[in-house]
């Protein structure tokens, strides 16, 4: 993974709070093994395709829908 400085991580989790909280605004809960991939992405511990393989792993009977 990149190494980024601790305003580029403060700044990403910020971008993962407000995330999450724009689901609950729109009434769905974001569960939090993904909170959890989120921020390790925010800290650049894994990349975003890690995130989407782990949602997939955890959801296969869940239908994903995607734009």
């Amino acid at each position: 993974m990149v190494r980024i400085t601790g305003r580029h991580i403060q700044r990403n989790m910020r971008a993962v709070a407000h995330a999450i909280a724009q689901q609950e605004l729109e009434g769905l809960k974001v569960p939090e093994s993904t909170i959890a991939d989120l921020n390790r992405v925010a800290r650049g511990e894994i990349g975003t395709d890690e995130v989407i393989r782990n949602i997939y792993r955890r959801s296969k009977n869940v239908p994903i829908l995607v734009r």
